[in-house]
């Protein structure tokens, strides 16, 4: 990704495995006559001889699991069955998830239990004089203490609601919105610190659409057969928190209504999350005085005021957002605004409200994801923990789980896969000089940070151990401040997006750079035990795509100082355009959930893996050129293991009702096209499993961008 996972939404936005295959090709119609049949494809060439004295091992060895593969099945037919078909039969899903992964949630599982061992001990040990263990233990005793949490109830959001209580015309509901975005909740649109598309070295204020409590404005639009439900599900959920607020049952059945007709406007005038992905139309200089003209009948000037930005600068990202909901503020009676409100502030604090509250949250998650069971409270409070504490328990995780060798290895694998693409450029045939300088420079200037930042952030909100739903409200509000506290600054490069525990990474193309946190550098992407071929084939290939996200179809618009200009010749920016089109194309033809994969929506992340994928392979044979030996394992060479190592580390499984949601939401495609479409996509692959010419995985035509 972008500012955010490369893969993750596929396992928490987040990530799974599918079932369908590519949709057959249609026999022609009745009156047209069909093509005569291609020439049978000659056999493959077998792979050359190994020129090295070879060294016998097993899959197990190098890191490899023999028990997950599906030997039955052929690689050139179905590589990804093939590398986890035993895996996908004998794995259930947990109850308290909609998904299982090999890589991403077994890593999450292990980290997550270690951090657990370690919270338990913070809060247990209440004489310390350390800073890192009180905060931790106090913050993490608050959220276990359930009897403390209930006797509160709803009285810590008692001074939100009564802000919500004052709104009587579209001027105190400006106040409300502006009072609330700064406690930092997410209601009517999005506010907050972006880097300045056009300078991106400053931090200016970013509007853009927003205030749905739906994954997406097509929930909404009637427009999906299949998501009918999901708003329905919406519904009752809305009519539940209302009732838990206060409400009568009639009041808030009606409430329910007036709030689905409202954020159904709100939906309507919202660009399509395709749409969003053009990073030219999304950036909106419209400052403050274009803002407010887009936007009249707010009180934009209390708005600046309340969240205390004085900068004039601000972009937005879809001003028909803000024309369109403008009529909606007088039209819309007071009554359905407050309870809209009231909603939002009830619902984005479920996590951390009484167990009414709690449970009506998991119902409805269970109604969009499909998951049966509540994560354990241990659980979610590691979770809450690293949201409020980020930089408290990276320390420590660091400290005990990321290893020096998780690093040295980390960066040679950057600097490999950098070689490999610098080679890859200069001997691009449809890039013209010019524009290969730029890549070059491009290249030359992409940074990485790899395990945790190089200072921690502190924190000073008091966090009171009896207390989980203040200490919530008050990391809450202190984040917000320190995002806001942004704006009109200059950017600090050091400040990363996700804390160090988490797995996963992420490219930044208004930085021009990478992080790999060291949550994600762990067994099965990396171990110290595992071979070269093992490693590059798992961490090494989401180094390349985080790389490659540098020059996919979004990072192409971006010059080596982050900044949105065209640095193209327009004969290679169509060359460019053309390989693209042609991912879109082959991506569009899978299916996953009972719907075509959304090509469109998916490419750059489809690119990042086609580019990933030929990066590692290069920088894994440039690790191995000069070993003395070539080790073959169970059988499988160098390179298979390579592309085993790959496929096993997307082994996923996904409940039907998440596969669903990703599907309409995640601009990743599901695991199995992840892995198959990047391996059509690599001629190295079919080459290595001697697949004939026209198989399914060695199709004809290869879409390769880079």
């Amino acid at each position: 990704m972008r500012k955010l996972p490369i893969l993750l939404l596929s396992v928490a936005a987040a990530c799974g495995g599918s079932k369908p295959a590519p949709a057959p090709v249609p026999a022609p119609p009745p009156d047209i006559a069909a093509p005569e049949a291609p020439p049978a494809p000659a056999a493959p060439e077998a792979p050359p001889a190994p020129t090295k004295p070879v060294t016998n091992t097993t899959l197990q060895a190098i890191g490899l699991d023999p028990n997950a593969m599906d030997r039955n099945v052929d690689p050139c037919d179905d590589f990804y069955q093939f590398t986890c078909g035993n895996w996908l039969a004998t794995t259930k899903i947990a109850p308290d998830k909609p998904v299982a992964m090999r890589s991403f949630v077994d890593i999450q599982d292990r980290n997550e239990a270690y951090e657990h061992d370690q919270l338990e001990k913070m809060a247990k040990d209440t004489k310390s004089k350390d800073p890192l263990t009180k905060q931790l233990g106090a913050f993490y005793a608050s959220c276990t203490d359930e009897a403390a949490i209930e006797k509160a109830g709803l009285a810590p959001l008692a001074p939100l609601r009564a802000t919500i209580a004052k709104v009587k015309d579209v001027k105190s509901l400006s106040l409300a919105v502006a009072q609330l975005q700064a406690a930092g909740y997410n209601v009517l649109f999005a506010y907050g610190p972006a880097p300045d598309a056009k300078d991106a070295k400053s931090i200016i204020a970013s509007v853009d659409q927003g205030g749905l409590g739906l994954p997406d404005r097509d929930y909404y639009l009637g427009k999906d057969a299949q998501l009918a439900p999901k708003l329905e599900a919406y519904r009752a959920y809305i009519n539940s928190i209302l009732t838990i607020g206060g409400e009568t049952a009639d009041q808030a059945k009606a409430d329910a209504d007036a709030i689905i007709a409202l954020e159904t406007q709100l939906a309507t005038v919202s660009k399509t999350k395709i749409e969003q992905r053009d990073p030219v139309t999304m950036y909106n200089r419209l400052e403050k005085a274009g803002v407010a003209k887009a936007m009249p009948s707010f009180d934009w000037a209390t708005f600046w005021k309340t969240v205390g930005q004085k900068t004039d600068a601000v972009t937005v990202g879809a001003p028909g957002f803000l024309t369109g909901i403008d009529p909606l503020l007088a039209k819309t009676p007071v009554a359905t605004w407050k309870a809209y409100l009231t909603f939002h502030v009830l619902s984005q604090s479920a996590n951390f409200g009484p167990k009414k509250l709690v449970d009506a949250r998991f119902e409805f998650g269970k109604a969009l994801t499909g998951v049966q069971q509540q994560k354990d409270r241990w659980k979610r409070c590691v979770d809450y923990t690293d949201g409020a504490l980020p930089d408290l328990l990276g320390q420590v995780f660091v400290r005990d789980k990321f290893g020096g060798d998780s690093k040295t290895a980390a960066v040679e694998y950057v600097g490999a896969i950098s070689a490999a693409m610098k080679a890859n450029l200069e001997a691009l045939p449809w890039m013209d000089k010019a524009t290969k300088e730029k890549a070059f420079i491009k290249l030359a200037k992409m940074t990485n940070q790899i395990g945790f930042p190089n200072k921690w952030r502190t924190y000073s909100f008091k966090i009171d151990a009896k207390a989980f739903g203040a200490n919530m409200l008050a990391a809450n509000k202190a984040e917000t401040a320190r995002q806001l506290a942004k704006i009109g600054k200059p950017d600090d490069r050091d400040d990363w997006y996700m804390s160090a525990p988490t797995v996963n990474a992420y490219y930044s193309a208004e930085r021009n750079g990478m992080v790999f946190p060291a949550g994600i550098l762990q067994t099965p992407f990396y171990n110290v035990a595992s071979s070269i071929p093992v490693n590059l084939g798992a961490m090494g290939i989401v180094v390349g795509h985080e790389l490659t996200h540098g020059f996919d179809d979004q990072g192409a618009q971006y010059d080596s100082d982050g900044n949105l200009v065209n640095w193209w010749q327009e004969s290679t920016q169509k060359e460019f355009a053309a390989r693209t089109k042609c991912v879109v194309d082959q991506y569009s033809k899978y299916e996953i959930a009972g719907t075509k994969v959304k090509g469109e929506l998916t490419q750059g992340e489809n690119i990042a893996d086609i580019g990933g994928t030929k990066l590692a392979l290069s920088a894994y044979r440039s690790l191995r050129s000069s070993s003395p030996d070539t080790q073959v394992a169970d059988g499988f060479t160098e390179d298979q293991q390579f592309f085993i190592s790959f496929g096993q580390a997307w082994c996923a499984k996904e409940l039907p009702d998440y596969e669903k949601m990703l599907a309409t939401v995640d601009p990743h495609s599901p695991p199995k096209w992840r892995v198959n479409g990047a391996l059509q996509a690599t001629p190295d692959f079919a080459k290595t499993f001697r697949c004939k010419a026209g198989s399914k995985m060695a199709p004809v035509k290869a879409c390769v961008v880079w």
